[in-house]
């Protein structure tokens, strides 16, 4: 692994450069996650089991992590521009027609297709803000695109919700898809081309993701991610079913009101991306996964309404501060050329968690209820700390020997600066 030269920086995005990208993210992103509040509404559209309509969200999600690993390598040769229209175009087609379809199955392969065309904005956008920013502002740059993320988790799971309640789904996924080709419009005049030196073809670029993952650190916070959108999905698509039901039968809009509690998330994002500035990402990301731990008991153990909120409000938080730390150390372990890449790699990682999660977590749920889901996500958040505690020790391991291998050369070179001239 290496670390890398921040010396090829293009040029500062402009103001509506960024805001547009932010909007992008939050729409795009979000549109995997529209389902998650209105498992009950769909499964009575196509007279399905609840536990079913789940497939819409786990195979959305897992079409949406997978692609990112087709985007990464992409993301580092072909214009940003063409993958954010592609990703858009694509993402409005699938959610027009879907308030159209009669058959579940039809339904599940068209937000597959949803999920696989949403990840390319995501996927162009990271590996754009990653290629361009410094190391020192890593973290927090990172953090602002993580933000981006969480508000598109947030804003597409209650926004959907409230207008479901008051109107159909059908009618939801057409406004929202509508708002996505609003903000296509200033995608031209924003969206610019980040600068790549390095141009490979495309087979060697998709082999160089393949090396990526021979690196043990790296292989070490893929899977401290996947565990950690494992955990935070699963509870978060489970606890609509146990709220929904005895003794708290919440309603769809309530709901969205609550998962406006994630909204701290952003917060977390934002603050970790400036503290990493002053203290040791390593030990800032130990603590951030102790307190999931604690978040998960909370959420567990309360009866009460405001204690769930505010379990749910401490999960969010600190799984998005973890994320933007996580991000940047492994960001900063390959070269520029390279960031992209790693940076779809990493989503693909969570996103693959998650999806494996609100699946795996379903077959507990339907055995052990909603007490077994805690008790899983609890046992895997400590063996989560434990696994990025080993994270950071092959990092310290690998830059004391970069360290030594620089100390070698000076001794060499003083050496040789030593040695008499001779006539």
């Amino acid at each position: 692994m290496e670390i890398t030269n921040s010396s090829q920086i293009t040029p500062k995005q402009s103001k509506i450069s960024i805001i547009v990208s932010v909007v992008l993210i939050v729409l795009l992103v979000g549109s995997v996650y529209i389902s998650q509040l209105i498992f009950q509404e769909i499964s009575q559209s196509f007279n399905i089991n609840i536990l079913e309509a789940r497939l819409v969200f786990s195979l959305s999600c897992f079409c949406y992590a997978i692609s990112f690993f087709i985007y990464g390598p992409l993301s580092d040769q072909i214009s940003t521009r063409l993958l954010v229209i592609f990703g858009c175009i694509g993402t409005i087609f699938c959610l027009g027609i879907s308030g159209f379809i009669q058959s579940f199955r039809l339904y599940l392969f068209i937000m597959s297709l949803t999920g696989f065309f949403a990840a390319s904005v995501p996927a162009a956008l990271f590996a754009y803000t990653a290629k361009t920013t410094p190391n020192k502002q890593l973290p927090q740059k990172m953090g602002l695109m993580i933000s981006a993320s969480i508000v598109g988790m947030i804003f597409s799971r209650s926004f959907i919700a409230i207008l479901t309640d008051n109107s159909s789904w059908q009618f939801a996924f057409m406004i929202y898809a509508i708002l996505i080709f609003c903000t296509c419009l200033f995608i031209p005049y924003s969206i610019k081309n980040a600068a790549n030196n390095h141009k490979l073809s495309i087979i060697q670029a998709y082999l160089n993701a393949t090396q990526l993952l021979l690196h043990k650190t790296i292989i070490v916070f893929l899977l401290v991610g996947f565990i950690l959108f494992f955990i935070y999905l699963g509870i978060s698509s489970f606890l609509t079913f146990y709220l929904k039901g005895a003794p708290y039968y919440l309603s769809s809009t309530t709901l969205g009101w609550l998962n406006f509690a994630g909204i701290s998330a952003v917060i977390g994002a934002t603050i970790t991306g400036k503290l990493s500035q002053s203290i040791k990402g390593n030990k800032l990301l130990i603590i951030c996964l102790l307190c999931i731990s604690a978040s998960i008991i909370i959420i567990g153990l309360s009866s009460n309404l405001i204690y769930i909120t505010i379990g749910v409000f401490s999960l969010f938080l600190f799984v998005f501060s973890a994320q933007s730390i996580i991000i940047s150390i492994i960001n900063q372990t390959v070269t520029v050329m390279s960031r992209g890449t790693i940076s779809s790699l990493y989503l693909l990682a969570c996103l693959a968690g998650g999806s494996t999660g609100t699946y795996l977590l379903g077959i507990v749920y339907e055995k052990l209820n909603w007490n077994g889901i805690i008790n899983t996500c609890i046992i895997l958040s400590l063996a989560n700390i434990a696994l990025a505690y080993l994270g950071t020790k092959l990092l310290q391991i690998a830059k004391n020997k970069m360290q030594k291998k620089f100390s070698n050369i000076n001794v060499l070179n003083q050496f040789y600066i030593t040695l008499p001239i001779r006539n």
